[in-house]
């Protein structure tokens, strides 16, 4: 797994865009989630707590090839 996350930029009413990329059989993925947070710190710290989550739906995603503008939710409890 390489995770290399850029600073969380704000989407204005749609939350915070953090940016990261996915290393898979030798290639990179750039990829990207939308969080809605407070705050862009928040934001990051959703992203960080839920890395292993978000890591598995990414990878699902490149292996189905349901790549490109799918969107995906992340529900917390």
């Amino acid at each position: 797994m390489q995770q290399a996350v850029s600073g969380a930029r704000s989407a204005e009413s749609s939350g915070y865009v953090l940016y990261f990329q996915l290393a898979s059989n030798g290639a990179r993925r750039a990829c990207s989630l939308t969080i809605q947070a407070e705050s862009a710190d928040e934001a990051a710290r959703i992203f960080r707590e839920n890395w292993g989550t978000i890591e598995s739906m990414a990878r699902d995603g490149v292996s189905t090839a349901m790549v490109g503008s799918a969107s995906v939710s992340l529900a917390m409890s």
